[in-house]
């Protein structure tokens, strides 16, 4: 992936390893990518709480964020 704002992690969730990964854009989660359901159903959380990002605005380029959201499945395939 190009370097950009976008960071792709892989986290543990409740005594499971690997199951989820996190799509963040500087120190903003923007959403959380899991597969507690089985690879062909993974689901998609977005967080979008206004309070939570101190009324900053979130803006950036659309394909930097398609980029790194086929890292994301790519590493969610991965696990």
């Amino acid at each position: 992936m190009k370097k950009t704002a976008f960071e792709i992690l892989v986290r543990d969730r409740d005594g499971f390893e690997k199951l989820l990964v996190q799509v963040r854009w500087g120190n903003i989660i923007l959403c959380e990518l899991n597969k507690e359901r089985g690879e062909d159903q993974a689901e998609m959380k977005l967080y979008c709480n206004d309070v939570l990002y101190n009324d900053q605005e979130i803006k950036f380029p659309f394909a930097d964020f398609l980029e790194a959201m086929k890292v994301a499945q790519k590493e969610l395939k991965r696990l």
